[in-house]
């Protein structure tokens, strides 16, 4: 009757616990697919910060485990009074920090860029050559951040990413400033 009494007494402590093992707030998908609208901010000095070129990102990640995984992503923006045309690609971890439905991240990526514009770049710091036709290309990296919310099991709102980037082809300065915004969804 005693060894009765503990075996119960044993199963009925399992059932316990395992009723309170807290269940995933966030199921991580196995990839995502995201494409929003960018704003970017070239840093070009005090009187050039105030150019602002738009246009969109789209985005793959590859998850791995719940808090990591692998995004690549493609960026076209245009704009501004020197007719920029730029685009980008990189690819870089991304580290998830699961809370409920809200995803905050960080990510760190490294890739290529291209830019063709009327004489925006022609120096670092210097004034634009109007008239002029340049062209840039080479190595970048982001660095930055963002939040994600989930809106159900297949959709997510990407509520705001902000990331600093150098110069599109691998001067430290000016750093642009991407923000963007848009939607995912989780396959």
């Amino acid at each position: 009757m005693k060894a009765l009494c503990i075996a119960l007494l044993m199963c009925l402590t399992a059932v316990v616990s395992f009723a309170q093992v807290p269940k995933a707030a966030f199921v991580a998908p196995d990839s995502d697919l995201y494409v929003g609208a960018v704003l970017t901010l070239p840093d070009y000095g005090p009187h050039f910060y105030n150019h602002h070129l738009t246009g969109a990102e789209v985005g793959y990640e590859k998850n791995f485990r719940p808090h990591l995984s692998v995004v690549a992503m493609g960026a076209a923006v245009f704009g501004g009074r020197y007719d920029v045309k730029q685009f980008s690609g990189t690819i870089g971890p991304k580290v998830n920090l699961l809370t409920g439905r809200i995803r905050p991240y960080v990510t760190a990526q490294a890739g290529f860029a291209y830019q063709d514009s009327n004489g925006m770049y022609a120096a670092d710091h210097h004034p634009p050559l109007l008239g002029t036709n340049d062209v840039e290309r080479g190595f970048t990296y982001r660095l930055g951040g963002g939040v994600d919310v989930t809106i159900n099991r297949k959709l997510y709102w990407r509520v705001g990413q902000f990331d600093i980037q150098p110069q599109a082809w691998g001067r430290h300065t000016p750093y642009y400033q991407n923000w963007s915004t848009g939607l995912g969804y989780h396959f």
